[in-house]
C-alpha cells in the first residue's frame, strides 16, 4: 500500500512510502467506518531487475547516477549495428546502443536481458517480454524527466502556463491520472466546475469540499489546475482515486487497470451521485456527463426474406471501435489505412446475420443489421480496443494490437449519423486530448495523456506529475487509445 505523510509543503512533493501490503487493505472513512479494499498487488517483480540490482548494488541514488550516465554518454542515439537513430534502447548491462530489432537479438545472442528506451527510460526485459515497473527505476526516470524539462531550476514556459498541471502517481495509477487529465481539458466541461452554481453538497468540510462527493472532488481538481498553478506543484488524488475504489471494488488495488474501464466508472460515479430523477432514468437526466458526453447509437435491421425492418436506439457514453488483428487478412482493412475514419466506416457498414428471428416471418433468417450514429454528443470519445483475449492462452492477459491508428485533428461525423438525424453544423469536431498506452499488453504498461488547452495551438504530454510540451507530430504519431473529440459549434444545450 501508499503512504502520503500528512504534512507536505507546497513547493515540495509528498512524501511516498512503498511498503508490503497484506493481501487485504483497510481504509478508514470520513466517520471512522473500516471499508475493506480487495488489493491486488503485482505478486512477482521482474527477477532480471532483481538480480541486476543486486549484482552492482543498484540503490535509488546509483540508480539516478548510472541513468544519468548513459543517457550522457549517447547523447545522439544511434545503433551501433544498423546506424540508424529511431527507437533506440540502451543495454543496461553492458550500455550498448541498440535499435528495437537489434537489442532483441542482442538479448538473445550475450544474455542481457534488460535495456532501458532512450526517449521515454522504460526499462523492458526481454524475457519478461515488456515493460517493467520497479520503484527504484521508476524514481529515478521521473527524476531525469524532471531535470531534463527545467535544467536550470527556473520555471520553463511551459511550466508557467495556467491550466496546465501534473498528477500525482500514487503507485500505478498512470491509467487513472490520464483519464483525469483528459476530462479537466475538456473545454464544456471547464465553466462547469469552475461556476459556483453548478454544484453545492448539502454537508462540507472547512474546506468547502465534501470528502464522499465526487463533483466536489473533481471541482477542486479543476481550481488547482486552471487557477494558475504550475507543472512544479502536482495535484495528489488521492481522494479520488479513494471514492473510486469504494464505489467500483473491481478497480481498487495498486495493479494496472485499463483506462477505459475507469473512464466509464467515473461517468457511472459522476451519474449516480448526480442524476436528478428519482428513476435514474439515462434518457432525462441532465448530469454533466449525459448532457456533455451522452450520444446513441441506431442499429438497424433488415430481414432478407420479407424486408421487413426494424431499428433500436441505445445510448451510449463512448464508442468502441473494433481492431483487426495484424495478422488477419481482412482485405477491408489492409494495414496500410489503419486510421480511426476507416474504424469508423467499418463501424458503420453493413453485416450479415446469420440467424436473425424475424417477428413477420415467423422463423429465423439471415439478415443485414448496419449501426449508426443516430445522436452525436458535445463530446465524442472514441475507444479503440487494442487489448483482446488470447482464444489459446490459459491466462488472462489480453494481447495488445500495437498498430499506428492515424487520427485527424477535425473530424466530420456526417458520413456515419442516421441519415435523417444529419445536421453538418453539429457533426464537425475538434480533438483535445489523447490517451496513449506504452508497452505490450493492458497489467504492465504505462498511460500517458497528451492535451490541448482550450484557445492554444500547443499539445503538451501529461505523464503523471510531469508535463512538457511536444510537437504535434509526437501527438499523432502516438500508440492512442482513447481519443477525445468536441464538436465545433460549442453549442452545449443542443
Amino acid at each position: 500500500m501508499i503512504e502520503l505523510s500528512s504534512s507536505t509543503n507546497s513547493s515540495s512533493f509528498p512524501t511516498i512510502n512503498l511498503v508490503s501490503s497484506p493481501p487485504r487493505s483497510v481504509c478508514s472513512t470520513a466517520n471512522n467506518s473500516p471499508v475493506v479494499v480487495q488489493t491486488r498487488l503485482h505478486k512477482f517483480p521482474c527477477q532480471e531487475i532483481e538480480k541486476l540490482k543486486q549484482k552492482y548494488r543498484i540503490q535509488h541514488t546509483s540508480c539516478f547516477t548510472h541513468l544519468q550516465n548513459l543517457i550522457n554518454k549517447h547523447r545522439i542515439p544511434k545503433c551501433r549495428e544498423c546506424n540508424l537513430d529511431e527507437q533506440c534502447r540502451i543495454c543496461l548491462e553492458c550500455s550498448s546502443c541498440l535499435c528495437r530489432h537489434h537489442a532483441q537479438q542482442h538479448a538473445r545472442l550475450v544474455s542481457h536481458p534488460l535495456t532501458i528506451d532512450i526517449k521515454r527510460l522504460f526499462v523492458h526485459c526481454y524475457i519478461c517480454g515488456d515493460v517493467q515497473y520497479d520503484p527504484v527505476f521508476e524514481r529515478a526516470r521521473r527524476k531525469i524527466v524532471l531535470s531534463q524539462q527545467n535544467p536550470t531550476n527556473n520555471p520553463s514556459p511551459s511550466n508557467t502556463i495556467g491550466g496546465i498541471c501534473g498528477l500525482l502517481n500514487l503507485g500505478n495509477t498512470c491509467f487513472m491520472n490520464s483519464v483525469l487529465q483528459a476530462f479537466v481539458h475538456a473545454p464544456v466541461l471547464r465553466d462547469c466546475f469552475l461556476s459556483e452554481k453548478q454544484h453545492h453538497c448539502q454537508s462540507k468540510d472547512s474546506n468547502h469540499t465534501n470528502n464522499n462527493c465526487i463533483m466536489c472532488q473533481l471541482r477542486r481538481l479543476y481550481h488547482h489546475v486552471h487557477e494558475g498553478q504550475t507543472t512544479n506543484e502536482p495535484f495528489v488524488p488521492s481522494q479520488l482515486l479513494y471514492l473510486i475504489w469504494t464505489h467500483e471494488n473491481h478497480l481498487a488495488g495498486f495493479e494496472e487497470q485499463d483506462a477505459q474501464e475507469l473512464l466509464m466508472a467515473l461517468f457511472n460515479i459522476i451519474h449516480s451521485q448526480n442524476s436528478n430523477d428519482d428513476s435514474n432514468d439515462e434518457k432525462t437526466c441532465s448530469c454533466i456527463i449525459d448532457r456533455f458526453f451522452k450520444g446513441a447509437l441506431q442499429s438497424e435491421i433488415t430481414c432478407s426474406q420479407c424486408g421487413s425492418i426494424s431499428t433500436k436506439n441505445d445510448l451510449v457514453r463512448d464508442i468502441s471501435l473494433q481492431l483487426p488483428l495484424s495478422s488477419s487478412n481482412d482485405e477491408s482493412f489492409p494495414l496500410s489505412s489503419f486510421s480511426l475514419e476507416n474504424c469508423l466506416w467499418r463501424f458503420t457498414h453493413s453485416e450479415t446475420l446469420s440467424n436473425f428471428y424475424c417477428d413477420k416471418c415467423q422463423m429465423s433468417m439471415s439478415a443485414n443489421i448496419k449501426l449508426t450514429i443516430s445522436q452525436a454528443p458535445i463530446v465524442a470519445c472514441f475507444h479503440l480496443k487494442r487489448f483482446q483475449y488470447l482464444k489459446k492462452s490459459r491466462s488472462k492477459m489480453r494481447k495488445k494490437i500495437s498498430a499506428h491508428i492515424s487520427f485527424p485533428a477535425e473530424l466530420n461525423l456526417t458520413p456515419y449519423m442516421t441519415k435523417t438525424n444529419i445536421n453538418e453544423e453539429n457533426a464537425k469536431y475538434c480533438l483535445f486530448a489523447v490517451i496513449s498506452h506504452f508497452g505490450s499488453s493492458v497489467e504492465t504498461g504505462h498511460y500517458m495523456c497528451y492535451v490541448k488547452p482550450q484557445l492554444q495551438n500547443r499539445w503538451f504530454r501529461c505523464d503523471d506529475h510531469c508535463v512538457c510540451e511536444v510537437s504535434a507530430e509526437e501527438v499523432f504519431k502516438s500508440e492512442c487509445y482513447l481519443l477525445f473529440y468536441q464538436r465545433m459549434n460549442g453549442d452545449s444545450t443542443s
